[in-house]
C-alpha cells in the first residue's frame, strides 16, 4: 500500500470537500472523483497507485461524504 497516495488522498478530501460536497454527496462523489484523480496526476501520484489505496475513488469519496455529512441533514 502507498504512503504516498493515501496521504495524497487524505490531504486532497481535506482542501476541496466542502460543506456543498456534503449536503449532495450523490451529485458531488463523480466530479470529485474526477478532480481527484486528474490532481493526483499532476502531483505524480499514478491513478493505478491511488486505486491500490482505495480502490475505486468515486466510491471512496462517496463513502467519506457520506460518513462526513452532518446529522440531521438528510442528504
Amino acid at each position: 500500500m502507498s504512503k504516498r497516495a493515501e496521504d495524497f488522498m487524505d490531504s486532497w478530501l481535506d482542501a476541496k470537500v466542502t460543506d456543498r460536497h456534503l449536503k449532495a454527496p450523490e451529485k458531488s462523489a463523480p466530479i470529485l472523483a474526477e478532480k481527484c484523480a486528474n490532481d493526483a496526476k499532476k502531483a505524480g501520484v499514478p491513478l493505478e497507485e491511488l486505486e491500490e489505496v482505495v480502490v475505486d475513488i468515486e466510491q471512496a469519496i462517496t463513502d467519506e461524504l457520506t460518513v462526513a455529512a452532518p446529522k440531521g441533514n438528510p442528504a
